[in-house]
């Protein structure tokens, strides 16, 4: 149910947006950096910097959990530094989100059970994401990119106990919270 609604909604944002004034529309293939081993998004550029998109991604039955199906809500904005490296390629360093990610999975709950009092835990299947992009424009209409995320609880984490993470991870802890990732964008 769930996941009709989301393509659903996904189809008529595609429809709406290809129809907009000064705005590209985008179809995303990103791996890893928490949103799956593939996740497909939909997307809208809109006042030359700022994204949106709605996405739609798969993880794996493995040995720790279930399979899992991600849908998610995404908020970039891309910065203005641009570097022409040889061969036309136009790099941009600086690209950064916001993403509310939302899993289907029978051992996560969208809603606590009651044994939870109000406000203690969040629901485990609703996260806010953070993350930074590098992306490569290799011609007018795709982009590479790699992309490092961090959970909203990660972030907690690192904020709350920054000597454990530097005492025990490397570059001062960041790599016991983030999440790495690549994908390509193309532009309609």
């Amino acid at each position: 149910m769930l996941r009709d609604t989301f393509i659903s909604i996904a189809l008529l944002a595609l429809i709406f947006f290809s129809n907009g004034v000064k705005s590209q529309t985008y179809v995303d293939l990103q791996s890893g950096s928490l949103m799956g081993l593939v996740h497909t998004s939909v997307g809208y550029r809109f006042a030359e910097k700022h994204d949106l998109s709605l996405g739609l991604g798969y993880v794996p039955d493995l040995s720790y959990h279930e399979e899992m199906t991600l849908y998610s809500a995404r908020y970039q904005y891309q910065g203005s530094t641009n570097i022409m490296l040889p061969g036309d390629i136009r790099w941009q360093p600086f690209r950064f989100g916001l993403s509310l990610l939302v899993a289907e999975h029978p051992d996560l709950y969208k809603q606590l059970p009651e044994q939870y009092p109000d406000g203690y835990y969040t629901p485990t299947a609703v996260r806010v994401i953070f993350n930074y992009q590098s992306t490569f424009d290799i011609n007018a209409h795709t982009q590479l990119y790699w992309d490092i995320s961090m959970l909203d609880v990660e972030l907690a984490s690192y904020i709350r106990e920054p000597n454990f993470f530097r005492e025990n991870y490397e570059l001062f802890g960041l790599t016991g919270v983030t999440n790495f990732g690549f994908g390509i964008r193309h532009f309609f």
